[in-house]
């Protein structure tokens, strides 16, 4: 895993298999903030629903469970803290997410992790964590990950979570 920090609040992580998408996860999970907000986008097979998976389990999700929620929209898992997972796939427009509850959902205190989350920025908490997920051709496990913190706390979250990462910094500074 190779990580570079672009500026101040975003970093570009490459991760080169499932093992280093789990220990990116696992990082990311065990520095949670409660409430927080993960807002994923990539295209469809660049990782979003892998990485969620990695992070449900890691705290405590059943693995069987664990599931991309689009037909559902959204799934709650008991885990400490609660995650509800959310699939923006097939939301037609804001009313729509409006309705299935997103204003409250982000209001609980869980980690909500969004798929697709790109869909309706205007919708996300102020400070959240977004991660874009992208296909690299290198490899069929390999993805780029830019990552960028959206306010104060998210940027607690992003930096503990990178310390704790098994990897070495392929640039220190970009800016």
């Amino acid at each position: 895993m190779l990580v570079e920090k672009l500026s101040e609040n975003e970093y570009c992580i490459d991760i080169f298999s499932l093992e280093e998408c789990q220990q990116l996860a696992v990082a990311i999970a065990r520095q949670s903030l409660v409430p927080g907000c993960i807002a994923l986008a990539g295209t469809l097979g660049a990782g979003k629903t892998q990485f969620t998976s990695f992070f449900a389990m890691e705290i405590g999700a059943n693995p069987e469970e664990v599931s991309s929620p689009t037909f559902v929209l959204l799934h709650q898992y008991n885990t400490t803290p609660p995650l509800c997972h959310i699939d923006a796939y097939r939301i037609v427009d804001e009313d729509e997410f409006l309705e299935i509850g997103i204003e409250e959902v982000l209001e609980n205190d869980c980690i909500t992790i969004i798929e697709w989350a790109d869909r309706f920025p205007d919708l996300l908490p102020r400070d959240h964590l977004r991660l874009q997920f992208s296909n690299v051709d290198s490899g069929p496990h390999q993805r780029r990950v830019h990552a960028i913190s959206t306010g104060s706390r998210s940027l607690a979250w992003l930096t503990s979570s990178l310390n704790r990462l098994p990897s070495k910094l392929r640039s220190q500074d970009k800016t």
